[in-house]
Parts: C-alpha cells; structure tokens; sequence
C-alpha cells in the first residue's frame, strides 16, 4: 500500500472515530439536558473548548487578523443557534430522531451552496432531497399528520448547520481552519453563557450533577475538541465523498447509542424512514452518474486524434459499428473505408465488438478492412467480449481504445474491463425502441458530465 493510500486510510479511521464521539455525543446532550439547562451546556462546552484550543495555538491567536475574527464570529452565531435548536430539540424528543433529523444539513448544503455562493444544484440533490424529506415524514410526523416541538426544533438546526457548512467553505479558503474553529467556539460559548441566565436563571450548584458533569466533559474533550479538530485534519486528508458519507452516519452510531444506553425504542416506520435519510446522504455525496462517465466525449468517431492515441503508445482500437462508424444498418462507406485503411496502415489492430448477429458484422468486416478482426453477439455491457478483444488482438487494456455511440453499453463495458474509452455521438437519430429508450438516462449522465467541466477539458485536450 502506498504512502497516500495509507495516509487516507487513517483519515477515514479518524473520522470514523469522530463520528462516534458525535455519535455518543447525542446520548449524553440528552442525559445532561434533564439537570443543566440547554444554554449552559452549550456555554460549558464550547467556551472551554475554545479556551483550550486557544491557549494550544496561542501563537496563532494573537495573530488573528480582524477580517478572521469576524468570519469566525459570523460562524460562531450560526453554530449557536443550530446547537440551541438541537440541544433544546434533544431535550423534546429522544436522542436517536434527534440524531437522524439533524442530518438533514447534508441535503440541504447544496441548496445552501445556492443561495449564498449561486452554485447551481444538481439534478441527483433534488432527488437526494425527496427522498429525505420523505424520510423526515417517516420519522417524525404522528398519525394525526403532526409533527413534535423537539423534531421541529431539531429540524431547525439541521437548517443552520447546514449554512454553517456553506459559511466555513467561503471563508476557509483565506483564512486558517484551526483559527476559524477556535473563534467559532468562543463566540458560541460567549453567547450561550451571555444568554443563558435570562432564559433559565442564575447557575445553580444543583445544576452540576453527576450526569451533567459527566456530559459536559465528554462534549467538551470527545465531541469538541477532538470530534472538530480531528475532523479539520481528516478531512485534509480524506477522499471528500467517503469523508462526507462517515461523518454523516454519526446519526446511526446516535440511534445505537441511544438504543443501548437510554433504552430508546424504533418503529418499523421509523426505521424505514432512517433508511431513507441514508440513502439521500449518500445520494447526495456520491456522484452515481460519475461512474458512467466516458474517458472521453467527441462529436464523432471521425474527430478522433488517432496519431495522439498512437504516440500514446495506443496499438489496438476496438470500434462498434452500427451509429459509431455508419448509420444503423449501412455497409462501410468511402469515409468509413478510408479511416479503417489508414488506421490499419499506421498500425493499429482493429476490432469489430458488437452485440449484432454475425452476419451483419462479418460483412461490415470485409467491406471495410478484411484483414481486421470482429466479434459478433459480444454481450456488451459484460466484460467477457472485451477481455476476448485484447486476446485476439495481442494488446493489452493500457495499450487499447475502444469507440462506440452507447454509453450503458459501449462505454460502460468498456469501463468495467478497465479499458480507455471515447465515447461519440450517434451518426443518425433513427435507432430501435430499446436504444431509444437508453438514451433517456445517457442524457442525464451526459448532462452531468458536462456540468462537470470535463467536456470543456477533453475539447482543449483535442485541440492542443
């Protein structure tokens, strides 16, 4: 295992660890709440947390410049309205929903990211967004169609952590991440403490119990200090999607918690409805249409800078044929003749892959270049007729191109036997029911990829 595989691979161990501390997190915000009242906890634990983290980098601190103390600040007020609605959520709902509801910030970030930096959402957080809000219904409306004060609450925060989010990724681009933290606590603590004795009164000896001790060390030490510092160094680290996708289930290490330590019960409801919050993370986290993406996207197979592949170090260039080569159908005609020959000259081994009968595919063959090789009925998307291709041709998956106008079936079999692939547009828009209807979702992957940017790229890579 290389250095970089091994330093992302501690990344996401300590991030797992940081989710089950603000897994654990939710359990003992809930077991504090009973006896210290929700401003004070807050107070306790990020004013004490701040001040640890400060006098660390006390260096650092007094260099702080106004323009950070003030994103920090900006940051700090956002951070403590969302624990006050999820501390004072906690305390009116148990701590497994209230950890599942607060998660609502991962789909709500890109919409956030709208509003505030104009970043477009994608297709996939729209859907990400149903499919979560559904689950919320799932998991926090009655049979009267209601929905409790502690989940309203709850969901409330999950708004404001969300622009938390945005907010960080603004400023933390000029300012320093560790500072942005450390001024963020304080301002949160400040303005709990500040806040606190005119909503429940003065502190109260009664109010430090065991239990809430117990709790405010741990919040301040686990969830705190190590939950957010861990995670400002992980996450420098970490792969973004698997990084967001760990941080996320700290609401399924909330619910287990809960469910051990607090005897908390779920319903089948429930639990479907967590399920679905899930799947919206991940949805929204991991770009599924990423893995149809072609390795590239030209107009047509006749754009294609056969002498770049071939100084490449490209020796084989497996083709479909029906819409890639010629229309659906047609025999080689002079364009498709003379590219084959010229290609076969340079010296290139050519292949014909399709999923069409023989016939079809042999007289294609030898109407064009009858000295190349072909496979008919290839069962293309699986890997089988691809890894026959490299046989027969004597090439292997670095030194071989494949071309085709379909990207479930071309491309994406080609993807999966670990081949390059380019994908082009078809010749003609008249093709049989089933490719029609593939080409619905191509439309979606395509659109996506080209927001991506990376048709943009392989258009400077063709004409530099």
């Amino acid at each position: 295992m290389s250095r970089e595989k091994k330093r992302e691979l501690l990344a996401c161990l300590g991030l797992i660890f940081v989710t089950i501390c603000w897994g654990l997190g939710f359990v003992f915000v809930k077991s504090s709440v009973d006896d210290m009242p929700p401003l004070y906890l807050l107070g306790f634990r990020f004013f004490t947390a701040g001040v640890i983290l400060g006098i660390v980098f006390i260096r650092k601190v007094i260099r702080s410049s106004r323009k950070l103390i003030l994103h920090g600040t900006i940051i700090g007020v956002t951070l403590f309205i969302a624990m006050l609605f999820q501390t004072y959520g906690c305390k009116f709902t148990t701590a497994g929903k209230n950890a599942f509801l607060t998660t609502i910030y991962v789909i709500l970030v890109p919409f956030m990211h709208f509003a505030v930096n104009s970043v477009r959402p994608r297709v996939r957080y729209v859907i990400a967004a149903v499919i979560g809000f559904w689950g919320i219904g799932l998991i926090s409306l009655s049979e009267t169609l209601t929905i409790g004060v502690g989940d309203t609450l709850t969901l409330i925060c999950g708004f404001f952590y969300a622009l938390q989010i945005v907010l960080i990724a603004r400023y933390a681009k000029d300012d320093d991440p560790v500072l942005i933290v450390i001024w963020e606590f304080l301002i949160t603590g400040i303005m709990s403490f500040a806040s606190a004795p005119f909503v429940s009164g003065p502190l109260t000896a009664d109010m430090l119990t065991k239990d809430s001790v117990s709790g405010i060390l741990f919040l301040i030490f686990f969830a705190t200090i190590m939950g957010f510092g861990l995670q400002v160094v992980c996450q420098k680290y970490a792969p973004p999607a698997p990084a967001a996708i760990i941080m996320g289930m700290e609401a399924v290490f909330g619910a287990v918690a809960s469910y051990i330590l607090l005897d908390e019960t779920m319903t089948a409801k429930m639990i479907t409805g967590c399920v679905m919050m899930i799947a919206a993370m991940i949805l929204v986290e991991i770009d599924i249409t990423g893995y149809f993406y072609p390795d590239e996207y030209l107009d047509s197979a006749y754009d294609i800078d056969y002498d770049r592949l071939y100084d490449e170090g490209v020796r084989g260039i497996i083709f479909d044929i029906d819409n890639t080569l010629v229309m659906h159908g047609c025999p080689p005609d002079e364009r498709s003749v003379s590219l084959l020959t010229k290609l076969e000259e340079k010296g290139f081994s050519i292949l014909f892959l399709s999923n069409n009968d023989e016939e079809r595919v042999r007289s294609f063959r030898d109407g064009s270049v009858p000295s190349a090789c072909y496979l008919h009925k290839a069962a293309k998307p699986l890997k089988s007729g691809y890894e026959q291709a490299l046989l027969i041709m004597g090439t292997d998956k670095k030194t071989t191109v494949f071309v085709g106008d379909q990207l479930f079936t071309d491309v994406w079999g080609a993807k999966r036997s670990g081949i390059r692939n380019i994908l082009v547009k078809p010749i003609h828009p008249k093709e049989e029911i089933q490719i029609v209807l593939k080409r619905i979702p191509e439309k979606i992957v395509l659109s996506s990829y080209r927001r991506a940017g990376l048709n943009r790229k392989e258009h400077a890579r063709k004409n530099s």
